[in-house]
């Protein structure tokens, strides 16, 4: 098992958390997912299950497409892509406020775009295009409500806040 973030600390906190270091037998490797030549080019076409939880929402299209053709390249010809991540149910993009410049460059302020099933599946048949691959995509949407969030959690995202889980499986 293999399991990747941009930011190392997060390991040490997981591990301080959970308090299973002695035993939690995953290799870390600290990578950007947006980026092609990353450490995690050493996993090239040799994983089967990649999970991607609450990362592509993080993004405009343009960075979407990229990480999901970065995880396609690390995948094997049957594998699966599975997660879960905040949505809208009107699949769109969102102002968002950053600290520092955001996935399009410009300082303070960024674009970020939340799924519903038909973005979803446009988005991984955009990808399958550019990969030169074939998907079946399964989503479901829930109430943001029984994941656990509270309403003002995600007042911000407008009407609509939901919570999208799929599964996206190579075909060929």
């Amino acid at each position: 098992m293999y399991a990747a973030d941009i930011v190392s600390e997060f390991w040490d906190l997981s591990f301080d958390l959970f308090r299973d270091r002695s035993f939690f037998n995953a290799r870390f490797i600290q990578a950007n997912i947006l980026d092609s030549e990353s450490p995690l080019k050493v996993l090239e076409g040799k994983v089967n299950i990649l999970l991607a939880n609450q990362v592509f929402h993080l993004f405009n299209k343009e960075r979407q497409v990229t990480m999901a053709k970065n995880l396609v390249s690390l995948g094997t010809s049957d594998a699966w892509i599975v997660g879960w991540q905040v949505g809208s149910s009107h699949g769109r993009p969102l102002p968002v406020r950053t600290q520092t410049g955001g996935s399009s460059g410009s300082a303070g302020s960024d674009t970020r775009l939340f799924h519903n099933d038909q973005t979803w599946q446009e988005l991984w048949q955009d990808v399958g295009k550019e990969t030169g691959t074939q998907w079946s995509v399964e989503t479901s949407m829930h109430p943001l409500e029984s994941w656990g969030y509270e309403r003002e959690d995600t007042a911000w995202m407008g009407p609509g806040a939901i919570g999208i889980e799929y599964i996206c499986r190579r075909i060929s």
